[in-house]
Order: C-alpha cells, then sequence, then structure tokens
C-alpha cells in the first residue's frame, strides 16, 4: 500500500515586496491549488501570496539562504540596524538571520 500522505511544499519570496514575508526564510506552503495564489503559514496565519513572486519547491533546503540588499533598498536599513550588513544569511530550520564576513 502506498503512501499517500501529501508532501509539504515550501515556499520563499524571490525578492523584496509588499507581500509581508522576510526575505530568504522559508514559509509552510498550506495551499497552492489556485493557480495564481499560494497560501502560506506566516506566524500562524494563512497568507496569500502571488505565485508570481515564490520559489516553490518539493521538500524545506537543508541549505542557508544567502540574501543581498542594494543600499537604496527599504529592507538595506533594517538589516544595517540588526548589524547585519547589505548579505547576510537566514538558517533554513529557524528563520534565524547571521551576518556573513567576507573571507
Amino acid at each position: 500500500m502506498a503512501d499517500e500522505t501529501p508532501r509539504r511544499k515550501w515556499a520563499r519570496a524571490k525578492g523584496a515586496g509588499a507581500h509581508g514575508l522576510r526575505r530568504g526564510a522559508w514559509y509552510l506552503v498550506v495551499n497552492d491549488a489556485q493557480p495564481g495564489v499560494v497560501f502560506l503559514d506566516v506566524r500562524k496565519n494563512n497568507v496569500p501570496v502571488p505565485r508570481g513572486m515564490l520559489d516553490v519547491v518539493a521538500e524545506k533546503p537543508g541549505k542557508w539562504s544567502v540574501v543581498k540588499w542594494q543600499e537604496t533598498q527599504r529592507g538595506a536599513r533594517r538589516a544595517s540596524e540588526q548589524n547585519l550588513g547589505l548579505i547576510y544569511g537566514v538558517c533554513p530550520s529557524c528563520s534565524e538571520r547571521g551576518k556573513i564576513e567576507p573571507p
């Protein structure tokens, strides 16, 4: 008998936008049945996000995401205020952000 448990999908924002998602963080896909929108679990709320703004994958990645901001982007100031710099990493498990030091 085959396992018919539906596989969980995960999504993250492709870039900055008014979607309210943290860049680099992965969110559980709650519903992706509609062609133009995906519902994500964001802090225990089902949040609709246009599908075109997301990277959707079948399994949650195990590697850190790297986020790069341009100085002129709104999020760059917030990252700077938290001493992250314009480039930082996001943990795939807990979504914590960490400063990336140049080699």
